[in-house]
This record gives structure tokens, sequence and C-alpha cells, in this order.
């Protein structure tokens, strides 16, 4: 019995012993098919990693990489968007000229806004497109928009949008001025004859004013600057332009000192010395009432009186025939006043208060008149709720002279008494007339 009893014993201890070695065993071999299969993975992830360095390094060699060296990342497709879904009229009133009038001057200017790829250790930045660069100063020249919220919108830099608009504004000048503008100055004795009959009024081919173009105080604080400040008591800089009947610029000067008087600014341009020289002006001459009459240039009182420039009567008492004629001559000097409205109401940039200095804008104005004559020959009206000469209180009327000429910062100068002989006579003599044609009715 004691030995059957340890007998059975010795087998359950060899049977336990045995049991605990299998499960030994089946835990070894499930940790070596563990280490095994995250082996196996690991290789196949190390070939993968490799292959993907393998692959992106092909493609960077023969795809340039995108800069992305900047603090924030840019956004875009304004430009594309802009173009592909505004309408014509929502295009024109955005960039105050309609898309055929855009591809126009687009072509014109494209080679000199066209920017190349720059590459850099190995970067290279997509360069803005010429069409999103004109859109962009477009914008800036007709809005007269902050830089600062143009940049938020378009998704550039500050510094990128207004270097953009002063190229642009050059580029417009370089390749258009002489044909927007120049060629508009008579040249020949058809062309002064057309210009005056156009004008109708008198025999006079332009009419000159002044206006002042609002920038920044420039440097070296308000003593230094002083000069620039004008009587409308902000700093400016003066533009001087000449009108003619279709209230196209044919001639301009800008970057005086607000402060300057309309007379020194006009006698300090080339024109001027010309004039004088008599190299512009043709010699033919009209008989009026035995006083040969020359081509005219129409002017105010702060203008020199001399010849070619007929100024109004500016005695302490008129009689009637001087106010008459003082009355003709204002009528016929409207037009430049109506330019210089038409050009302000369309690009405002010229009529707001703006963060620019004189040199920039000096180049940004001339780009302005630029773009007016443009438009006036392309038929681009514009809208009667942009027009600052529309009375808003009666949009089918006119706002009063003065309050014209107040709200587009025409120059005021003060009356000279510069006059010329010659100069009297022939306004004299046009007194005479224009008191006979009203007098009797009939045209002389």
């Amino acid at each position: 019995m004691a030995s059957h009893a340890r007998s059975k014993f010795r087998n359950v201890l060899i049977f336990k012993t045995l049991k605990a070695n299998w499960k030994r065993r089946q835990k070894l071999q499930n940790m070596l098919a563990m280490l095994l299969m995250r082996q196996q993975t690991f290789i196949t992830v190390l070939a993968l990693i490799s292959l993907v360095l393998y692959s992106s390094t092909k493609i960077a060699t023969r795809m340039p990489r995108i800069r992305s060296c900047r603090r924030k990342l840019r956004r875009i497709g304004w430009w594309e968007s802009v173009w592909n879904t505004y309408s014509d009229k929502r295009f024109k009133k955005t960039f105050r000229i309609s898309k055929a009038t855009f591809s126009y001057i687009l072509d014109r200017i494209k080679a000199d806004i066209q920017r190349k790829q720059p590459r850099r250790w190995g970067f290279v930045e997509e360069p803005i497109s010429p069409a999103c660069r004109l859109g962009i100063a477009l914008y800036r020249l007709g809005r007269g928009d902050y830089y600062y919220t143009i940049s938020e919108m378009t998704g550039f830099g500050v510094a990128t949008v207004c270097n953009i608009t002063i190229d642009v504004s050059q580029a417009i000048v370089k390749n258009l001025w002489k044909e927007a503008v120049s060629n508009k100055f008579p040249s020949t004795l058809e062309h002064f004859k057309e210009c005056a009959l156009d004008m109708e009024e008198m025999w006079q081919f332009s009419a000159l004013d002044g206006c002042h173009i609002p920038i920044k105080m420039p440097r070296g604080g308000a003593n230094s600057a002083k000069e620039y400040h004008n009587f409308k008591n902000f700093y400016s800089i003066v533009l001087m332009g000449m009108v003619n009947a279709k209230m196209q610029f044919i001639w301009a000067s800008v970057g005086c000192p607000g402060s300057n008087h309309d007379s020194i600014i006009f006698r300090s341009t080339s024109l001027y010395s010309k004039m004088m020289e008599n190299y512009i002006l043709p010699t033919f001459t009209k008989l009026i009432k035995g006083v040969k009459v020359p081509f005219m240039i129409l002017a105010d009182s702060a203008f020199p009186h001399l010849p070619w420039i007929q100024k109004p009567y500016t005695n302490a008492v008129l009689s009637e025939k001087q106010r008459y004629f003082n009355n003709r001559l204002s009528r016929a000097r409207m037009v430049v006043e109506s330019a210089y409205g038409m050009l302000k109401s369309r690009w405002r940039v010229l009529h707001r208060k703006c963060d620019s200095n004189n040199e920039t804008m000096k180049v940004k104005t001339l780009a302005c008149i630029v773009l007016h004559n443009i438009c006036i020959d392309y038929g681009e009206n514009i809208s009667t709720n942009l027009d600052l000469t529309v009375n808003p209180e009666n949009p089918s009327q006119k706002r009063p002279r003065d309050a014209i000429r107040d709200l587009l910062h025409m120059t005021r100068s003060r009356p000279i008494r510069s006059t010329t002989k010659s100069a009297t006579q022939i306004r004299n003599a046009l007194t005479e007339k224009f008191w006979r044609e009203h007098e009797t009715g009939v045209v002389i």
C-alpha cells in the first residue's frame, strides 16, 4: 500500500514537471515568433523609408522646391478668382477700367513688369504674374486704400504691394506717356486750329490750372517740411496741368512743394521757357479789332499775363464789359476743372490723404494722368456715384464751382499783376469782340 502511494506521488510529480516544461517551451516559442515578426516589420519599414527618401531625392533634383522661409504662407488665387468670376460691371467698378482696356494696358507694359523666377540655395519662388501686378496697382490707384488693406485682401506682403504699385506706375509712364499725353499737345498749325475749334469759346487751344496732391509729411520734421504745407493745412505737392477740349491732359508737371505760388511753379517748367522762346506756338494769328491775336492758353489771375496766356481782369472795380469778359473766360476754363474732377474721382489715390511720400506720389500721379487719358480715348465713362463734381442732393446737377475747386484741392494762389502791353491789347480786343457778340447775338 505504501509502495503504491509512493508510485502515485512520483507519477504526479513527473506529470507536473513535464507540464511546466511544456509551458516554458511554448512561451519561449511565442517570444521567438514575436521577435521574428518585429524584425520583419522593422526591415519592411526601413525599406519603405529608404524608398521614400530615394524617390523624394529624385523629385527634388527634377522639380524646384517652393520657398518655405516665409513667416506667413501666401494666399494664392486672388487674381484668378477676380478675373474668372467678376462680371464686366463689377470689374470696372473695382479697378476703374474695363477688361478690354486692362488687356490693352497689360500688353503695353508686360515686358517691364514681368519677373523671372529667382533661384537661391536650391529654392525657387513663383513670381507674381504681370496681370496680378497690374490689378494690384490699379486697385491702389483707383481706390486709394492703405497698403495693409490690400495686403490682407491679396495675401501678399505690405512691402510687396508697395513695390508693385511703384513698379507698375513707372512702367505705365515709361511706355504710355508719349502716346497718351505728349502726342496730344499740338505740334502743327492744323493741329492748333483743330484744338482751338474744339474749345469753341475763344481763340485758344488749352486751359491751365493746378491742384494739390496729398502726401505724408516729408522727413525732417515740421520745420524742414513746411514748404510742403499748403493753405488748406495739409502736406502736398502741386500738379500743374494743361487740358484740351476733350478734358484730356496734353501737358503736366508735378512735384513742386504745396506752398509754392502757381506763377513760380509754371515759370520753372521747360514748357514756359520754350513758349517764351517761341519754340512751340506757331506764328499764325487772327486779326481782331486791329490786333493780332495768337493761339492762347487760358489761366486764372495767379498766372502771368502774356500774349499767349490770357487771364481775367483783377481790377477792384470792373466795368460791365470787363465783367462779361471774365464770365466768358471763366466758362471757357471750366474744362480744366471738369478734367481734374474726372481725374480725382476715378483715381482716388490723388484725392485721399495717403501714406506715400513726394517721390512715389509723383510717379503715381503721372500714371493716373496717363490712365485718365486712356479711359477717355476708350470711352470709359465714370459713374455718377464716383464723380466728385456731381451734387449728391441732386445728381442731375453739378456742385457750385467754388465747392468743386475746394473739394478737389485746386490751387488758390494770390493774383499777380505781371502783364505786358501786347497782352493787354489782346485782352482789350477780345473784350470788345465778346461784348459786341453779346449785344448783337451774332458771333464775329
